[in-house]
């Protein structure tokens, strides 16, 4: 199961405009960061870190944009 990082991806619009300028910021490149957001690579602590000063997050909010879990659709 992957976690859902829709709420991450608004702060990120929202505080930093782009996603390149956020991978910047995380010292990434802007496809370590789509394959991250897509949960093809996991987030690491450091990066989370950094994460929580760049957005000016607090633990709570934090622990919500990271690691809430995708809901799995059925058909």
């Amino acid at each position: 199961m992957g976690y859902d990082y829709g709420e991450l991806r608004g702060l990120i619009r929202y505080k930093c405009k782009t996603l390149t300028a956020f991978a910047k910021a995380l010292n990434i490149s802007a496809s370590s960061l789509n394959d991250r957001l897509q949960g093809k690579l996991p987030f690491k602590q450091t990066e989370i870190s950094c994460a929580k000063e760049v957005l000016g997050l607090d633990g709570e909010t934090l622990e919500r944009i990271f690691f809430t879990e995708e809901i799995q659709k059925t058909v």
